[in-house]
């Protein structure tokens, strides 16, 4: 068996799922509403994030792309729609349902839809690079 990628392709789907991570929890997007649900007080002076914090949100998109492109390779998935359910499905598996029992048992739906709809479109964006750029 033989295990196909684009290493370009995954480079800039991390890059993105980065790019979508930081406008998801900024104040443009969710973080007031990310911030009440963790009972953060966002008005408390602090430093903000570490460098080291930024590098691992890259990190974690290098990770989700490397498993999105070998699931996309090893499938055979050919085209855009057929990716976007590939990663919809793997979404539904590995976060979506996860999330959802913590939600369930103690946590937080508000918390639970923020925190997962971020992998949601980053997976389908992921995806659709990953099967566009071959």
């Amino acid at each position: 068996m033989s295990i196909t990628v684009n290493l370009w392709a995954i480079l800039v789907a991390a890059a993105i799922h980065w790019i979508i991570g930081a406008l998801w929890y900024s104040p443009l997007l969710f973080s007031k509403p990310w911030a009440a649900a963790k009972g953060i007080d966002m008005s408390a002076d602090d430093e903000g994030a570490s460098p080291l914090m930024y590098a691992a949100g890259y990190l974690v998109g290098l990770f989700v792309a490397t498993g999105l492109a070998i699931v996309l390779d090893l499938t055979a998935t050919a085209t855009i729609p057929a990716g976007l359910l590939i990663a919809f499905i793997l979404w539904v598996a590995f976060n979506a349902a996860p999330g959802f029992a913590n939600a369930v048992f103690g946590g937080s739906y508000v918390l639970w839809v923020i925190d997962t709809g971020y992998p949601l479109v980053s997976m389908l964006v992921s995806s659709t690079i990953l099967v566009g750029w071959r």
